[in-house]
Order: C-alpha cells, then sequence, then structure tokens
C-alpha cells in the first residue's frame, strides 16, 4: 500500500522525491545560514539578511530561481513515475528539460560569485548530461565493440557532474554544518542521479564489471575445490 511504511520508503527512493529531498535541506540550509549570519552585521537584521540571500544580487537571484526550478523539476519526475515503472517518457524528457534551465542558471550564479570551477561542474556539465538525456534519442556511438546512446553518456554525465562539488566541500571542510549540508545534498542528488542511470551507460557497466570480478575471484578454481 501507497500509505504503509514500505509504500513511503519505496516512494522516497524515487529520483524526483529524492532531488526534491537534496532542493529542500539545500534552500534551507542557505535561509539559515543567511539569518544567523545576518544578525551580527551592522544594520542587517534576520528579514534583511533573507531577503539578500535570495535576491540581493544577480548570482543571488540566479541560485534562487535555479533553486525553484530544480524544484519544480523534480516535481515532474514524480509525476513521471506515479503509475510506477518505467516512467513516462515524455514526463521524465520534461524533467530533464527543467533540469537543464535550472543547471544553467546555477552556472552564471557561481560564474557570478567567482566559482568557475563549480560554475563548470554543477552548472554546465548538468545541464549537458541533462540536455542530452532529453535529447539524445537512441543516437549510439561506437567504442570498440561497445555502442552506447548519446542518452546513456550524457545520464552518466549528470553523477559525474556531482563529484566535484562534494570534493570542493570536503576538502574546505572544517566541522561547519553549511558545508556537511552541501555534501549530504550531493549525496542525496547523486543517489537520484543513480536512479536514472542507463544500465548500457559506461557507470553502470563499470560497477557491474567491478563486482562480476569479485564474484569471479572468489569461486573456486576447480569444480572439486572447496
Amino acid at each position: 500500500m501507497a500509505g504503509s511504511p514500505a509504500g513511503l520508503l519505496r516512494r522516497a527512493n524515487e529520483p524526483g522525491v529524492l532531488y526534491n529531498i537534496g532542493n529542500v535541506l539545500g534552500f534551507s540550509a542557505g535561509i539559515v545560514s543567511a539569518a544567523w549570519l545576518g544578525q551580527p552585521q551592522a544594520g542587517i537584521g534576520t528579514l534583511d539578511g533573507i531577503i539578500r540571500h535570495l535576491v540581493g544580487s544577480h548570482a543571488a537571484l540566479a541560485l534562487t530561481l535555479a533553486s525553484v526550478i530544480f524544484f519544480w523539476g523534480g516535481i515532474v519526475y514524480s509525476r513521471a513515475r506515479a503509475n510506477g515503472a518505467p516512467p513516462d517518457p515524455e514526463l521524465n524528457r520534461q524533467g530533464d528539460l527543467w533540469s537543464t534551465a535550472g543547471a544553467v542558471c546555477l552556472a552564471f550564479g557561481l560564474f557570478v560569485l567567482g566559482d568557475p570551477v563549480l560554475a563548470m561542474s554543477a552548472g554546465v556539465l548538468h545541464a549537458l548530461g541533462k540536455l542530452g538525456s532529453a535529447w539524445g534519442g537512441g543516437t549510439r556511438l561506437r567504442f570498440f565493440g561497445w555502442s552506447p546512446s548519446i542518452s546513456d553518456l550524457s545520464k552518466d554525465l549528470v553523477l559525474v557532474s556531482r563529484v566535484p562539488a562534494i570534493l570542493s566541500a570536503a576538502v574546505g571542510f572544517a566541522g561547519d554544518w553549511l558545508s556537511a549540508s552541501v555534501i549530504v545534498c550531493c549525496l542525496v542528488w547523486a543517489r537520484a542521479d543513480w536512479l536514472l542511470l542507463s544500465p548500457e551507460g559506461a557507470i553502470r557497466r563499470c560497477v557491474r564489471g567491478l563486482f562480476a570480478g569479485e564474484k569471479q575471484r572468489g569461486r573456486p578454481s576447480h569444480p572439486g575445490d572447496p
């Protein structure tokens, strides 16, 4: 049943819900941070700090807009899976396109803030991955007997785009909860990305190969061996 604990857990482990869990966590962390940091600043109260955080500059406005677009994209992904697997392809494509738009806003905001590395990874790579997932279709590439589609590889690119943000937050981590929230959000989003990966993409193929190798090493050399 959908209302049972098992049903709720299954629902929570669904890409759209996971994306929006991360979106809400990240947005809330930013609001709380703005409220706390706004207090000590002369002449800036809690409300003023929150407003500046949301719309106080071009970068802030772009990041706020990105959050809103990403949240709507998560809802669309959830609607695509309203009837279970497989997802509705048209709604799934719309979710990819909304995510593309959100990633473009994110890239702009991060560039303006002076963080080109994160802008390229979390923004541009993410946008290219989502756009390729939406419009790559069945066009296939040839790599030494392996023929993934552009859509398959684009889904891989989305997951890869999370790595620099996680590493950046982890390297600069000094016990602050804001950096911790960035890491948690990225891991939640990465879980959603993983669920959207194609079985024929590079990442899932590599993981299958690793596990197959482990199983092979664990087997006896001969049928009679213990």
